[in-house]
């Protein structure tokens, strides 16, 4: 694992993270006096995360708990962007998820991801426990499920607008009733002076696709025709390829 994905060691860095947003709007909360001792036990951590020793666990939870206690009182303005590093190294693990893997706009969900980050951070609480496990809370596991949810937002957004686009589409194919008298599929033009009546047209599937396409056609134009004549999607796509030209109406009786 990565030094800076260790989770006593990003949880350290959220709280700082915090702090400083604090400090930002209260200067007199400066106080920087635990940085280096900080820094020195992150890198103790990292050294003993390397080893399996279970003599070490007991050393290892002491100096997870100092870092905790002393990054929570460290208010510093250090220029760093580690905990944007941090975040990213994050986005770019769960990205690579099976459920992730067919999309087309990976960088996008990352993007989102890392900005809603940034923008939760405040309610992270590092002394909260599970009343199950009486464990402190994880920073990677609250990190990582904001970047999750900000995934799945972006895939429902995308869904929504291919699903909006669907229905745009189907909308200008299907059958509008305008009136109790017709329906008309196409525009539905007010003052069409050019009608076409087929009250005897022959109920052969595409046969009015037949008489448009031998009908020149210039200006707006309704077809009448008769009330069970099936549309065919052939002629559907040719009144559509005139979408300004041509209305098929049909009188019920």
């Amino acid at each position: 694992m990565s030094k800076y994905l260790l989770e006593p060691i990003l949880n350290s860095e959220l709280v700082l993270v915090n702090n400083a947003k604090k400090l930002k709007e209260n200067p007199d909360l400066l106080n920087e006096k635990y940085l280096d001792e900080i820094e020195e036990i992150r890198e103790k951590l990292y050294e003993l995360e390397q080893s399996t020793e279970k003599k070490l666990q007991k050393v290892k939870r002491e100096l997870r708990d100092r870092l905790r206690d002393i990054s929570y009182v460290t208010y510093t303005n250090r220029d760093t962007n580690l905990f944007g590093y941090m975040i990213t190294q994050i986005a770019d693990k769960i990205i690579t998820r099976p459920q992730f893997n067919n999309y087309t706009f990976k960088d996008e969900m990352k993007s989102l991801g890392i900005q809603y980050v940034l923008l939760y951070t405040h309610k992270f609480d590092p002394y909260r426990q599970s009343e199950i496990t009486g464990q402190y809370a994880s920073a990677f596991a609250y990190i990582s499920t904001i970047m999750f949810n900000a995934y799945i937002a972006t895939i429902n957004k995308h869904h929504k607008e291919q699903e909006k686009a669907k229905e745009d589409f189907m909308e200008t194919r299907k059958l509008i009733h305008r009136d109790p008298n017709c329906s008309t599929i196409g525009p539905d033009f007010e003052d069409a002076k050019r009608r076409i009546q087929l009250p005897n047209l022959d109920m052969q599937e595409n046969s009015l696709l037949k008489i448009m396409k031998s009908t020149t056609i210039n200006e707006a134009t309704e077809f009448w025709i008769p009330e069970n004549y099936k549309i065919s999607n052939k002629e559907m796509d040719f009144v559509m390829k005139y979408v300004h030209n041509i209305s098929i109406r049909r009188i019920k009786s």
